[in-house]
């Protein structure tokens, strides 16, 4: 297990010091990687940002540190995180959030990170159900939750909630 602090699927605010998860080895469907991030690679991630990111995730962390960035042919094209810090999340409840550059969205790379971290989160960790909490104008997310499997779970201040749980290869 690797101790480092992560910060929240928006970016604003860090973890406890006591939230542990295992080192992230790099994952792939065949198309996608998922990979923890690297020296340099905060400032690709702040450059990806556009008015859907600033719309739906606020002004983010002049230094983002997610769980994953998101590659594709060698490229970064987004990033995939998650947190443990909600009010409303339950004991073995992880909350995931993501972002994919403009000029790669609508290709999928959002889902296959998502079921990729969702991988890593079943294998890795002790963590045993994954959440989305989605704004109802964000219809490309509400497209993944349900692509997804994620179940709706009623409403958090008007944005609709989901919820899955981690499969367990045990």
């Amino acid at each position: 297990m690797l101790h480092r602090d992560l910060l929240s699927w928006t970016e604003a605010s860090a973890l406890p010091d006591n939230a542990c998860v295992p080192a992230l080895q790099p994952m792939t469907d065949g198309v996608v990687i998922i990979r923890a991030p690297e020296p340099g690679d905060a400032a690709v991630l702040v450059a990806g940002r556009d008015s859907v990111f600033h719309r739906f995730l606020g002004p983010g962390a002049d230094e983002p540190r997610p769980t994953a960035c998101i590659v594709v042919d060698d490229a970064i094209v987004g990033w995939v995180d998650f947190d443990v810090d909600r009010a409303w999340l339950e004991p073995g409840e992880v909350n995931v959030g993501y972002n994919v550059f403009a000029s790669h969205r609508g290709k999928g790379y959002a889902s296959r990170a998502v079921q990729l971290l969702l991988q890593h989160l079943a294998l890795d960790t002790d963590h045993r159900v994954a959440t989305l909490l989605i704004d109802p104008e964000n219809e490309k997310s509400l497209a993944l939750a349900a692509r997804n499997g994620f179940a709706a779970h009623g409403d958090l201040d008007g944005n609709p909630y989901f919820k899955k749980a981690l499969a367990t290869h045990e």
